[in-house]
């Protein structure tokens, strides 16, 4: 009986996220992708730290509900995951559309400390890929994990994304 209710639970769950995110039940089980972690990514937030490491190669999907303003009481800066139908050269992916949904894995090389401020200095390689709605991306560099709002001013930002991130079997 318990092996028949955690079934019952891995079904219920499959329904939850497609139902949550638009893709089919069938998609969901029959390519046995495994979900590491649900994330919300506040748009006044910057970057949010997801808590998973990854490896060079590794697959993830994302799949991301929600909607966000990228100036707080203008009904012309609402956007979904996808973004705003504008680029600028200053947002962390000047190529995508100004507010969509992106990523970006961070490896750091060394972290000293400055005898004289104290303060952290680090080294570090960033590679940036756009998520949008829903994508499967190959993940080229081993490090953190980082969602955001592929924007350069967060404070006048409002609402957030809610992302499904999955490891491809």
């Amino acid at each position: 009986m318990r092996r028949v209710n955690q079934v019952v639970n891995l079904l219920l769950l499959a329904v939850f996220i497609s139902l949550a995110f638009g893709t089919g039940l069938n998609q969901a089980v029959s390519n046995e992708n495994i979900l590491v972690k649900q994330v919300e990514v506040l748009a006044a937030s910057g970057w949010v730290d997801t808590g998973i490491e990854v490896k060079e190669g590794e697959k993830l999907i994302f799949q991301a509900s929600g909607s966000i303003s990228l100036q707080k009481g203008n009904p012309i800066a609402n956007c979904g995951p996808e973004g705003l139908d504008l680029q600028t050269p200053q947002q962390p992916l000047s190529d995508r559309n100004l507010g969509a949904l992106v990523g970006k894995v961070v490896k750091v090389l060394s972290i000293k400390i400055d005898e004289e401020t104290g303060e952290e200095q680090r080294e570090e390689v960033v590679r940036v890929f756009y998520v949008g709605k829903e994508a499967e991306v190959e993940i080229l560099l081993e490090g953190r994990l980082f969602l955001g709002v592929n924007d350069n001013v967060y404070a006048d930002n409002d609402g957030k994304f809610t992302v499904a991130i999955l490891r491809k079997k």
